[in-house]
């Protein structure tokens, strides 16, 4: 199985990934696109403001995503299954959000880019999300964390591109209502659902 976890930044993806690790058998943990990068110096800037330029970053992130791949597979032919922290579905959503707060839409060439090529997909996504007043305060403990990760309207943008993403099944968690271990245990029930197959859960987002 492979599982993406999803949101925004400083919402607690990988927290969640790394507790619910420790409920599935010890997973591989495929890390997020900051920290898969061999240079994450070279990453480009979160905020372009053309269509052009978003998509010229989506096609050096899916440079990074053949490395997440990579890992996946070996992962899968080991017997293992995989956590996602971060999906493709998450370079759509960036470029879905931006592009409503600066006024371009690049919504179907970004998809187009993102389908041409082998990447690693989940058999379920959990998007994780909070108030944005209570990912401000996250953010700010985060030295040089851009302002635009946790703008009110980014976050909006960002979330409602969840409503049809690539991954084929997707549940929403609320992180700021209950304790980390709740937050698990709801998780944990989402998953055990998937993999018995049945429909997911809807939770209030």
């Amino acid at each position: 199985m492979i599982l993406g976890i999803e949101g925004v930044s400083c919402v607690g993806k990988t927290t969640l990934a790394a507790a619910l690790a420790t409920h599935l058998g010890e997973p591989a943990v495929i890390p997020c696109y900051y920290h898969a990068s061999p240079d994450p110096s070279r990453l480009p800037k979160p905020e372009p403001f053309t269509a052009e330029h978003q998509l010229a970053n989506i096609a050096q992130f899916l440079d990074v995503e053949d490395l997440r791949l990579a890992r996946t597979l070996l992962a899968l032919a080991e017997g293992w299954d995989v956590i996602l922290d971060r999906t493709v579905d998450t370079l759509l959503a960036h470029a879905h959000a931006v592009g409503r707060m600066h006024g371009f839409d690049c919504d179907d060439q970004a998809q187009l880019a993102v389908t041409s090529r082998t990447v690693a997909m989940p058999d379920l996504t959990i998007v994780l999300t909070a108030d944005p007043e209570a990912l401000a305060r996250r953010a700010r403990l985060r030295k040089g964390m851009p302002t635009i990760f946790y703008d009110r309207h980014f976050s909006e943008h960002f979330n409602a591109y969840f409503d049809h993403p690539l991954a084929p099944a997707v549940v929403r968690l609320d992180t700021t209502t209950g304790s980390p271990e709740d937050l698990t245990e709801r998780a944990l029930d989402h998953i055990r659902r998937h993999q018995a197959g049945k429909h997911p859960l809807r939770e209030a987002s």
